[in-house]
């Protein structure tokens, strides 16, 4: 089964970022973003993601779910909607490495593959860069 993303963070970050990656990747219908803002309960947000995912079932796709920090109400709503409601992955700390891998697999790579690879992508992206590390390219 082929996927669709849906991301979800707090505030704007996973909207932006979404954004952003079309800037580079084009125009997206495959992926959602939610942004839990100030004065929206998770109850409602609850209820956004889980009629997304549902809808992506529905549809024949499966949905991975990209939320910016564990433990937190939108970690917990895809935790809720995926373990306890609907088949999908969730990944934690999503970042602009990992939803460009996503974007590029989403017409190839089926179910639990297409998370998986993107996290390895996500992890791959982040470094450390320093000034040790700035002297050991100059020598």
């Amino acid at each position: 089964m082929l996927n669709k993303v849906l991301i979800i963070t707090h505030g704007l970050f996973g909207i932006e970022l979404k954004k952003s990656a079309e800037m580079i990747m084009g125009e997206q219908e495959n992926v959602e973003a939610l942004g839990l803002i100030p004065g929206q309960s998770v109850d409602e947000l609850h209820a956004q993601a889980l009629e997304i995912v549902k809808k992506n079932e529905a549809d024949g796709f499966h949905t991975v779910v990209m939320v910016d920090l564990m433990g937190g109400s939108p970690s917990n709503v895809a935790l809720m909607t995926c373990l306890k409601e609907v088949d999908c992955d969730v990944l934690v700390g999503v970042n602009m490495p990992m939803l460009i891998a996503a974007i590029s697999g989403l017409t190839f790579q089926e179910d639990s593959e297409l998370a998986e690879s993107a996290f390895a992508e996500g992890q791959n992206g982040m470094w450390l860069i320093n000034h040790a590390e700035k002297k050991h390219a100059q020598a």
